[in-house]
This record gives C-alpha cells, sequence and structure tokens, in this order.
C-alpha cells in the first residue's frame, strides 16, 4: 500500500497541480485553433509610425520575462492573440502561449510589463482605444496605458503610464478585432473657474451655481468651521464666472445635500455646519438661513419628494457616527424625523464603517411622497416619508456589489442606469459594472447588461434628452484627493442597444470632488476635483462636451431644430401648446438638477406624448403624476427624426 502524503506534501502537490493546470489552460485552448487561423489571427503590435514591436525579450518561453519595444522582425515572440474577455481582451503570446501582464497588479505609472500565465486578472485584459493613427491599449485594473520609454529605444521594457494620448502609447494592432468607435463629441478647452467647483446646481436662466467651501481650494475640518461658503455663479454662454463668498447664513456648505425646491430655489442642508441649512434664490440672488435639521449630517443623501417636501437620511461624514435616522422638510413646518427609516437601511460593508457606509443614498422620488432607494448599498428599499415613516425591501441590485462612488440616473420614467463604483470609499477598486433597475410597477426589476468600458469610481452620470447617458471622469481605484488611475475618456450608453461607446477624451482630470450637469442647451458641464490645498489635484475650472447628437458623422455641427413659443409655467394633468420647427419626433422634459460628490438625485428624463394642431402647432400632454414630474423647473427639448434637439426652453411644472 502506497504511503499517505504529509498534509503538507499533499498542499504542495495541490498547487503545482494548480500551477501546472493554470500554465496549460490557455495552451491548451489554443492548441484547438488550426496553424492557419493562427497565422492570421496573431499579429505584431508596433509602436505607429515606427518600426519597434512588443517583443517578449530572448523568446522567453516562462512567465515574469520582460515585454521590451525592438525592432520588429516577424518573429512569434513578437506576434500576440487576442481572445475576447467580455469588452476586453487578453493579449496572448504565439511564441509562449503566456498573456501580456501588468506585474504584481501595480496601480501606479511606471508599473512594468511582462508575460505571465493567463489568470483571467483585469491587469491582463486591455481595451483598446482609437488614437492618433492606431490605438491606445488601457490596462483593465489601473485605466492606464501601455507605454514605451520612446518612439526609437530597444531592449528598453514596456510600462504602464498615465493616458496622454502621445505616439509613444499609440501602437498598430493590426490583425486584432476592430475596437470600439469613437463617437463624434468634443469638448471645450477648460474654462478657469475661481474655485474649485465641488457642488454645482442648474438655475433656471441657464447659468450653473457652483460652490467649495469655507475657501475655494480646501476646506477646515470638524464640524466648527469659520462659517462662511466660496460660491459663483458662471454662465456656460460666455463663460465667466462672479465669485461671492457667502457669510450671512453661518453656513459652511461644504459636503452637504443639495435639493431643487419646487419654486427654483436651492436647498442645502448640512455638510461642514452639521445642522445648517441654507437656500439660495435666483430670483433674488440671495442666500437665506433655513430650518435647522434635527440630526447633524455630511454626505447625506437628500431628494425633492412628489409632495414638495424634501428627505434626507445617512450622513456619517460628519456629525458623529451612525444614528442618521431619516427625516423629512416641510416648507414652513420643518422637519419630523421618520423614525423607522434607520441609518442601519442603508449601510455598505465598507473598508471604514459607518463613517463611509451610510455615504451619499442614491434616492428617487416616487409618488405619494415615497422615495425609491436604489443604492450605492447593494440592498435596495422602498421607503414611505409620511409621519414616522416606514420601510420595504426591494431585493438586491442584481448581480451588483456595494457600489460607493457609483451613481444611479433616472433615463425613463421609473427606469435607472446605475453604474461603477467600489466595494469601499477609500483605497478599494472599482468596478465597472451597469445594472437596470425597473420600478415602473411598483417592484424592483434588475437587469444586469454588459459593463461599462472602464471601471470607474467618482465619475458623474448625465442624462440627456434622447435618453442616452454620459458618463465622465473617475478612476479605477477609488483614492480621494489622486489623479491617478484617471479616466480621461468619457462613455455614452444608449438604452436601444445597452452599449457603452467611447467618446472624445476630455483634457483634465475629474476623480474625486467633481461635478457634471446637463446645460439648458443640451450640452455637459463636468468640472473640478481637489479642493485639497496646496496639492496638486485642484482643478478650478470646467469643460463642456458636445455630446454625439449636436454633431454629424463627420464631426460638423448638425442643423438643430427650434423651439419657439413656450409657457412660462404648466400644471400637472393638463395640456400645453408650443410652436418648433416642423417634423419633430419627440419633446422630453429633463428636470433642472444639483450634484455633489458624484450623487445627483434630482436629475429626472420625462418623455412627453404629444399631437399635432391644425395650424402645425405641438399639443404636449404633461404628466398628472408629481412621482413623475416632481414639481419644478424643468428644461423642455424638442428633438427632430434625427435626434438631433433644440435649445430648451425652461418652464415651471406644478
Amino acid at each position: 500500500m502506497p504511503a499517505i502524503p504529509s498534509t503538507r506534501n499533499a498542499a504542495r502537490l495541490l498547487v503545482r497541480c494548480m500551477r501546472f493546470l493554470l500554465a496549460m489552460a490557455l495552451p491548451l485552448a489554443l492548441a484547438g485553433i488550426s496553424p492557419a487561423v493562427r497565422a492570421q489571427t496573431s499579429a505584431p503590435i508596433t509602436l505607429s509610425g515606427t518600426s519597434m514591436c512588443a517583443d517578449v525579450s530572448g523568446a522567453a518561453l516562462a512567465p515574469g520575462a520582460p515585454v521590451i519595444s525592438w525592432p520588429c522582425w516577424g518573429g512569434a515572440n513578437q506576434k500576440w492573440l487576442p481572445v475576447a474577455t467580455g469588452t476586453r481582451y487578453n493579449l496572448v503570446n504565439q511564441n509562449s502561449g503566456l498573456c501580456l501582464d501588468v506585474s504584481g497588479q501595480a496601480r501606479d505609472p511606471g508599473g512594468p510589463i511582462i508575460q505571465w500565465t493567463c489568470n483571467g486578472g483585469l491587469n491582463q485584459a486591455f481595451s483598446l482605444m482609437p488614437q492618433g493613427a492606431g490605438y491606445a491599449i488601457v490596462a483593465g485594473h489601473s485605466g492606464l496605458c501601455v507605454s514605451a520609454s520612446s518612439t526609437t529605444s530597444q531592449g528598453v521594457q514596456l510600462t504602464q503610464q498615465v493616458c496622454n494620448g502621445s505616439a509613444t502609447q499609440t501602437w498598430q494592432v493590426s490583425g486584432l478585432p476592430a475596437p470600439r468607435t469613437v463617437l463624434p463629441s468634443k469638448w471645450t478647452a477648460p474654462i478657469t473657474v475661481p474655485l474649485v467647483p465641488l457642488q454645482a446646481a442648474n438655475l433656471p436662466n441657464g447659468n450653473v451655481l457652483v460652490w467649495s467651501a469655507d475657501s475655494a481650494l480646501n476646506f477646515t475640518t470638524g464640524e466648527v468651521t469659520p462659517g462662511k461658503t466660496y460660491t459663483a455663479i458662471f454662465n456656460p454662454s460666455t463663460g465667466n464666472s462672479r465669485q461671492v463668498i457667502v457669510s450671512n447664513t453661518g453656513h459652511d456648505m461644504f459636503c452637504p445635500g443639495i435639493a431643487n425646491l419646487p419654486d427654483g430655489r436651492i436647498f442645502v442642508t448640512g455638510g461642514s455646519s452639521t445642522r445648517l441649512t441654507s437656500i439660495y434664490s435666483p430670483s433674488t440672488n440671495t442666500w437665506t438661513a433655513s430650518d435647522h435639521m434635527n440630526i447633524s449630517r455630511g454626505y447625506q443623501g437628500s431628494v425633492t419628494l412628489s409632495n414638495g417636501n424634501v428627505f434626507l437620511v445617512g450622513g456619517s461624514w460628519n456629525g458623529g457616527l451612525g444614528g442618521k435616522t431619516g427625516e423629512t422638510w416641510t416648507p414652513g413646518s420643518g422637519w419630523q424625523i421618520n423614525g423607522a427609516i434607520t441609518d442601519d437601511t442603508i449601510l455598505t460593508n465598507d473598508n471604514a464603517g459607518v463613517f463611509r457606509a451610510d455615504n451619499h443614498a442614491w434616492l428617487f422620488a416616487v409618488a405619494n411622497g415615497r422615495v425609491f432607494h436604489a443604492g450605492p448599498s447593494r440592498a435596495m428599499h422602498w421607503f414611505d416619508t409620511a409621519g414616522n415613516g416606514s420601510v420595504t425591501q426591494a431585493g438586491n441590485r442584481g448581480r451588483d456589489s456595494d457600489a460607493m462612488n457609483g451613481n444611479a440616473v433616472m433615463y425613463d420614467v421609473g427606469k435607472i442606469l446605475a453604474v461603477g463604483g467600489a466595494p469601499s470609499y477609500d483605497q478599494s477598486q472599482a468596478t465597472s459594472n451597469a445594472t437596470l433597475i425597473n420600478i415602473s410597477n411598483g417592484t424592483a426589476v434588475t437587469q444586469t447588461i454588459a459593463p461599462m468600458i472602464y471601471q470607474r469610481a467618482f465619475s458623474n452620470s448625465v442624462v440627456l434628452p434622447n435618453g442616452q447617458v454620459v458618463v465622465v471622469g473617475g478612476q479605477t481605484f477609488a483614492a480621494p484627493f489622486s489623479d491617478d488611475n484617471a479616466i480621461l475618456t468619457p462613455e455614452l450608453w444608449d438604452p436601444a442597444t445597452n452599449a457603452f461607446s467611447p467618446l472624445a477624451a476630455q483634457a483634465v482630470p475629474r476623480t474625486y470632488h467633481s461635478v457634471a450637469l446637463l446645460l439648458n442647451d443640451g450640452r455637459v458641464l463636468s468640472g473640478g476635483g481637489g479642493l485639497c490645498g496646496a496639492c496638486a489635484t485642484n482643478h478650478t475650472d470646467v469643460e463642456i462636451l458636445t455630446p454625439p447628437y449636436l454633431l454629424n458623422a463627420d464631426g460638423s455641427t448638425a442643423s438643430r431644430p427650434s423651439l419657439n413659443s413656450v409657457p412660462s409655467d404648466a400644471q400637472l394633468g393638463t395640456t400645453i401648446v408650443v410652436t418648433a420647427s416642423r417634423g419633430m419626433s419627440a419633446f422630453t422634459l429633463m428636470r433642472s438638477s444639483s450634484v455633489t460628490h458624484s450623487l445627483n438625485n434630482e436629475q429626472r428624463r420625462v418623455p412627453l406624448t404629444f399631437t399635432v394642431g391644425t395650424g402645425g402647432e405641438y399639443q404636449l400632454k404633461i404628466p398628472s403624476d408629481p412621482g413623475v414630474v416632481v414639481p419644478g423647473y424643468y428644461m423642455l427639448f424638442a428633438l427632430n427624426a434625427k435626434g438631433v434637439p433644440s435649445v430648451s426652453r425652461v418652464l415651471l411644472v406644478h
């Protein structure tokens, strides 16, 4: 009878077997591919405009061998076979059967490129992004680009570096599957503003209210602060800003909740001044103090309700840990605690505990003063804000995990897209997850869809009048006050295909403390990031994206329809008459909204049904349910048969 191996020897044997299986799995899979097919699909990866190839040094067969730049000579160690992994590719060396790999799963610039046993890691999964005369090869785990040290160096190991569009990061990858096409889109140059725009809100006249903290470039920690806030009004048409330091309310409005009230005023709650609230009135251009909250909060979720009240929950970033029970503000009556809606309901499993676990709740107003809670915890809920409140479980968000620093947006009536985020707020790997949530029938039905191209935490999502969603900024590894692993390429999600497509890259990283909003002309504002004093990541500027629907296929400006006569207000359940260009195919209401820390619970898109009158006028039906059209200011867009939107006209729906 053979001897029974010791536990230690058995373990060693198991490890050896596993290593052997991992090492052999991909070569065995490739063995089933005929030599002719291999020859057709494997191809050199060449630095664009040069004769330098990505080469496994010395034609080595062992894991760990460096991948270098070397004059192209046609050897099998310079040929790579793409193996699809969802929306990305493993690049498998024809000579060794090993994968192109960022060594040690390094996330920082400078991480060396090697060949390694194919293991399914994101550090072996690369996106191919069109760039110049070739492609950027972007690592899935870090968002950094495979880079040569120069266009002429030979024998120097490739590394990952911050993507910059340079010649040393532009590769010709003929023979590989066609990458995603960058859709026609363009950005303005960065426009300077007088502060880091950490918070932003639409105003009825098309301007944007932005603010930082008790300083333009920094913030004071703790609950006792100087009691002032640096604000500015930004005009997207002119690019001009006007700064005002608000001190009369005694409120440091850093990291607050924000709501767009039904009359157009901007309601700011808590933050650094944990119980204070302030209201900005666009009609008078003034700030006034409002009712103190019952519970001290910072980083809370907030939302305007269908009945005009405002609901808050969570917010342990400031004012003490835990106990951030829901409370509701009624104009003229102040705050009432909803004792049954406890802070525990919304917690994620954050590695920093409740300090981060109850932050930035994703909240959506529905009928009868109720709220749908979509995240960032995986568990979802319905909240009834009447009286003491109540909670009803709504299941989990499909196969998604906790998604702190991700976001969700209502792109159609009762339909929500949730994207990105990370298991923990800080020092946590982001995901590229994407989930649809349909609450139109009073239940939460989820659908996991193909992921984004990039992993993103601290990104912002903006719904467009045609129902598409722009996801902009973020980083692949959540690290506040850092631009490392920043994603400069936005993505456009199309509800018709459930697919994400890349847009033109922006110039400035937009990571922690960045914002994005829909503008009245249909473009998208993206700005901010930083607010960390004498640091390298303060971004006192904004950029404006022209999305694909405003451009022709060749990138030229599309001809826009006009929207002319529009009433200044409309009542729920009534029909309004507007005049616009002939042949309009759609009209859409887009709610004025506000954003901070990737969170915008106010934005929503409401398509309208309409008929055409005998005189060519358009008769638009306003839904009667305030849970669909939450009272407030809306941008009304007309879209032609090509999906090109007009410049909006703003009206008050009540």
